[in-house]
């Protein structure tokens, strides 16, 4: 179920908010950019392949995670950033033109810089989960179903992607995140989350609605989410499928039994999108294994303040959302 209404001062005026909002922009443009060039004749300059021909990495990946680790590097100097490509840093002042500088809420026109975000969260180090382009699939054949998404989390942890998530404490992967943030251009829409402060869809990119809003941030139109209404015919359950055939194979021969209570299955190919499918009350669940923390970080919290009950896997383990705890605990049963 979901309300129209608008965004709360305590999400537009939050400073990780904005933050997010500004690396969502940097994301969104050059998604779009990457976007417009790419066509069916695509070399091993442009599109690259991780476990298999369908696993796909791209430039853009590759170049939106370094424009946002140079983003951070010099708004949150002290935080740690997690992205899924490891790029080298590059910094978007010497890459952008002042228009597009201009749209970015820690952006001084004066100095020509970018401003240090401090005395956040009592000066704690963050960590930043940083998904680049979630979908990348979809991203090059063109289907809109692709994301940035970011997550924010509180402290240092050593759960994160590359370590062994049989050696995790059992739900110690849901501590700690305190912002989430989807944005999809494809779909033209950005979902976001505030631990206890609700989850949200803007239409459009959420750092342009902040700059129209200028000091009324309030009026920014997002509808609040809250899963799926009560009575709906049907059940659905949303999932993902390893690009490897031992994998898959594996996956498959648990469906029947994954998919027992739904009426149907949905597949979009982006963890983030799924998982802002159940906020909105599109899907009723969500289950998959295998995804790293960068897959979730963003829309897990979206999900979870929307009211759905979320597990999160770590790096590789069963992830899911469900509309209750007790399916909760039965799809990572089965997953």
């Amino acid at each position: 179920m979901t309300a129209s209404g608008s965004l709360p001062r305590s999400l537009s005026d939050h400073p990780l908010v904005r933050i997010a909002a500004d690396l969502s922009v940097i994301a969104w443009e050059q998604m779009s950019q990457w976007r417009a060039v790419l066509g069916a004749d695509l070399d091993a300059s442009v599109v690259d392949t991780k476990s298999s021909p369908n696993d796909l990495v791209t430039a853009a990946d590759a170049q939106i995670e370094a424009l946002v680790r140079g983003y951070l590097r010099a708004v949150r100097p002290g935080d740690l950033m997690i992205g899924e490509e490891g790029a080298e840093a590059i910094d978007p002042v010497d890459f952008f033109d002042r228009a597009l500088l201009g749209r970015l809420s820690f952006f001084d026109p004066g100095a020509g810089a970018l401003v240090a975000a401090t005395d956040l969260d009592g000066d704690q180090q963050l960590e930043w989960h940083i998904d680049p382009i979630d979908g990348t699939v979809n991203f090059v054949r063109g289907i809109e179903h692709f994301a940035f998404s970011v997550g924010v989390r509180r402290g240092v942890d050593a759960n994160f992607e590359g370590t062994d998530p049989e050696a995790a404490v059992p739900g110690s992967e849901d501590e700690g995140w305190l912002i989430g943030l989807v944005a999809s251009p494809g779909l033209g829409a950005t979902w976001l989350a505030g631990r206890g402060r609700g989850a949200y869809r803007v239409d459009g990119r959420l750092g342009d609605r902040l700059q129209e809003s200028g000091e009324s941030a309030a009026a920014i139109p997002a509808t609040r989410l809250s899963g799926e209404p009560a009575g709906l015919s049907g059940r659905l359950l949303a999932t993902g499928f390893a690009y490897t055939e031992e994998g898959r194979a594996a996956q498959l021969a648990k469906l029947p039994e994954l998919l027992s209570g739904y009426n149907d299955i949905r597949r979009c190919g982006s963890a983030a999108i799924d998982l802002c499918m159940v906020a909105e009350g599109k899907v009723t669940s969500y289950a998959e294994r295998g995804l790293g923390i960068y897959d979730y970080a963003g829309g897990a919290l979206i999900a979870e303040e929307s009211g759905a009950a979320v597990r999160r896997g770590g790096s590789r383990g069963a992830t899911a959302a469900a509309d209750s705890p007790a399916e909760l605990d039965r799809l990572l049963d089965v997953v």
